[in-house]
């Protein structure tokens, strides 16, 4: 192996860069002594406990630096994350420290690696090496073509949520067979995964999560491949170790065989992801699995002031479930946390605006510097309603991703059907898009076709005469139809990613279709194709691929945190979710209401109630110099006012750190009582107070405490309680999928059972 001092004397020429600035003298001068300890760790299972804003990305790149410093091959070395942003931040930082050509190392997503090991190996598991990736959005409509073909209504049976549904179990690494001996009443949702599975498999395709499951079933059950990589990586880093499900865990295993040279960096106070299948006893774990892991804690936090810090690990500390950490700063106190009791989600919004105002005004923040949390995305809407009114631009993130609208899923899907001639979703969404007379019975007579010959969709339309039953105008427009689909495909393979879309806009007469239509919302349309067009030049040249297939598996893989644009001056506006691995200046934290953070679904489950603490963790430690946290004593949900309670969190703030405001007369005051937990209460009159609460049985208006109720929003409940009398009384009811709701008897449209 190369000696540090000889490799930097030699490359120092190449780039200019200082001789030995990776040497452990130059690390620890750039390094805190536990960021040092975790780089310059030599061979062997490695586990870096790194908390909010103490450098993990920092230790992760230097240690990936000194690796190929002191001779290791590019080639050797995989690094995953779970964003496309972490990623590219990863490489350019690497590229920047290291003084050797990086070509060769893997830094990407799980799901880009698994997506790139497949690419290579899909023969093996009986698959073409152009398979498509269905996204959400092609999952939900094959979906609904197997509820349809099963004979289901989808408002009895959403597809997304089957599509939760399949996506839990396939998290878990189960089939429809053992989803069927675990549930017990859910034959149609049995049915729907069984028949989704199949027709994925005949459509030659893949979701996200076979990505990972294929991956994994080649790695067990394929010995050339597994020992193939287990050649080649000898080094393996996973970061966000937290977020990583059962099978993402089992990759890993794999990939290091004998070595076990893995470095799992990350933080079981920010695991927010059970809902998609994280596994927070994989980190919690893996001294268990690995009882000779070197542990390295990084406690010291370079992000926030002293008193963000201090109130954020006093929310997290009341977990049991995690491993103990003490961060600390050498940044200053700062401001107080701000706290405002609101009157309703009205005032909120307004304070938000108001605070973005002073912000501008006396402390010289950007937009950009300003990023509004909330629970659900439904929360959005008022905070909206008050940047406009004060004409503030604003980002939502969370929403409709670019590559998810209507116009630009068109275009692709013609794409991916001259690719996979398999691939029923693709062929049927543009068949009639733009419209070209091609009818239900027309596509009818040719799924028959199709079927009767033992074939697919596109090799039934290559074969137009022996469908039976077509006029001869059907029979033309399909013609016409196949001619596009021809043409289509002659520009995969002659053309680059960013010519091939700007012909097929042309082609598939779709440009035409639009600037045919002179309503603003079809030039929004063109104006997005025409981005569509740029997002494949930029794909090119910032990768360096000419491919279609590689473009289109980019745009399937793009997540709502890759999207974040931090050079455009305007507030930030998202769930708590997507804040994850970001960091403002500034930050709201709104809607901290019992039921709603923690949320009602929440309620009863320890382990569900310790990630929603864990949620509040990560949203307080994106703030670096100012925290806002905000709630509502009454909120409008479906239409109706209810009064609320604070978060139960919040008592777990020290009072030192806050500085409590807002309400009229209100403000939000704290009592303690002993335990861990400990519970809110409202003086000065927060909201108007009821007398003569009912007791069980009696009967007020026609409803009465105990009563079985049903909403039109929150379905069946039980009263819990009757405060008041007349149309201003307020009945509680107990929602099982929503909790708690204290309902104003005028406005409630409760029907009893």
């Amino acid at each position: 192996m190369m000696s540090q001092t000889s490799f930097f004397t030699d490359s120092n020429a190449l780039n200019g860069k200082p001789a030995n600035h990776l040497s452990h003298e130059a690390l620890k001068r750039v390094l805190n002594e536990q960021q040092f300890e975790a780089v310059i760790h030599g061979e062997g299972p490695l586990l870096i406990l790194a908390g909010a804003g103490s450098g993990k990305t920092r230790v992760i790149t230097h240690r990936i630096a000194r690796l190929l410093a002191e001779g290791a091959s590019p080639r050797s070395i995989i690094a995953l994350t779970f964003t496309n942003k972490a990623a590219g931040e990863m490489r350019e930082r690497i590229a920047s420290l290291s003084d050797r050509i990086t070509s060769g190392l893997w830094v990407s997503t799980f799901h880009s690696a698994c997506l790139r090991i497949l690419r290579q190996h899909a023969e093996r598991i009986n698959y073409p090496k152009d398979f498509i990736v269905y996204d959400m959005q092609d999952q939900v409509r094959l979906i609904k073509l197997c509820l349809i073909e099963i004979g289901l209504e989808e408002k009895k049976f959403p597809a997304r949520q089957i599509s939760s549904f399949i996506s839990r179990f396939k998290n878990k690494m189960k089939g429809p067979e053992d989803a069927e001996k675990e549930t017990r009443g859910n034959d149609e949702f049995i049915k729907v995964f069984g028949m989704y599975e199949r027709r994925l498999a005949e459509s030659r395709s893949m979701d996200f999560d076979d990505l990972l499951l294929k991956t994994l079933y080649l790695l067990r059950n394929e010995e050339e491949v597994r020992t193939g990589y287990q050649a080649r990586f000898e080094h393996i880093l996973v970061d966000e170790f937290q977020d990583t499900n059962m099978a993402q865990y089992e990759i890993v295993h794999h990939l290091a065989g004998k070595r076990r040279n893995i470095c799992a960096v990350g933080d079981d106070d920010q695991s927010i992801y059970q809902w998609r299948g994280a596994d927070i006893t994989n980190i919690l774990n893996f001294e268990k699995d690995f009882p000779d892991a070197k542990i390295v804690l990084l406690e010291k936090n370079y992000r926030s002031t002293g008193n963000i810090l201090r109130g954020a690990s006093e929310v997290v500390s009341r977990n049991i479930g995690r491993k103990e950490k003490k961060l600390w700063t050498d940044n200053t106190a700062g401001e107080k946390i701000k706290l405002y009791t609101a009157t309703d989600e009205m005032d909120e919004a307004k304070y938000v605006v108001d605070q973005t105002k002073a912000m501008q005004r006396n402390d010289g923040l950007s937009l950009n510097d300003v990023a509004v949390f909330y629970r659900t995305n439904s929360q959005s809407r008022a905070i909206e309603d008050a940047l406009r009114r004060d004409g503030f631009p604003y980002q939502i993130f969370g929403g409709l991703k670019f590559y998810d609208r209507k116009e630009v899923k068109d275009i692709l899907a013609y794409f991916k059907a001259a690719l996979n001639h398999f691939d029923v979703v693709s062929f049927k969404r543009i068949i009639n898009t733009p419209p070209r007379g091609i009818g239900a019975v027309t596509i009818a007579k040719l799924e028959m076709a199709a079927i009767t010959e033992g074939v697919s969709l596109s090799a039934a339309l290559d074969n137009i005469s022996v469908i039976q039953g077509l006029g001869a105008s059907a029979r033309e427009k399909l013609e016409k139809f196949r001619e596009i689909l021809s043409a289509i495909r002659s520009k995969v393979t002659s053309a680059s990613p960013a010519d091939a879309i700007n012909e097929a806009l042309t082609i598939t007469g779709y440009m035409d279709w639009l600037s045919a239509d002179k309503k603003s919302e079809s030039l929004s349309r063109l104006e997005n194709l025409t981005e569509l067009v740029n997002a494949a030049e930029e794909f090119e040249e910032r990768t360096g691929e000419n491919s279609m297939m590689a473009f289109l598996d980019q745009s399937a893989l793009i997540s709502d945190a890759d999207k974040i644009d931090e050079t455009t001056a305007t507030v930030k506006l998202m769930t708590v979710h997507i804040s994850k691995g970001l960091e403002f200046p500034a930050v709201f934290v709104t809607g901290l209401e019992d039921n709603m953070f923690p949320h009602a679904r929440s309620k009863g489950d320890s382990a569900q109630m310790e990630e929603e603490r864990r949620l509040l963790y990560v949203a307080m430690t994106r703030a670096k110099e100012k925290l806002f946290l905000t709630h509502a004593l009454t909120r409008r949900v479906f239409g109706v006012s209810q009064a609320n309670t604070p978060s139960i969190f919040l008592n777990d703030i020290p009072k030192e750190v806050l500085a409590k405001s807002g309400g009229g007369e209100a403000v939000t005051n704290f009592t303690s009582r002993p335990g861990r937990t400990r519970t809110p209460a409202l003086t000065n009159r927060p909201v108007k107070s009821f007398k003569n609460k009912r007791e069980q049985g009696e009967e007020i208006g026609g409803f009465r405490v105990g009563q079985k109720v049903s909403h039109p929003s929150f379905n069946v409940g039980v009263i819990r309680a009757i405060e008041g009398a007349g149309e201003k009384s307020r009945i509680t009811v107990y929602f099982p999928r929503f909790g708690e709701k204290k309902l104003m008897r005028k406005f409630a449209k409760l029907t009893t059972i």
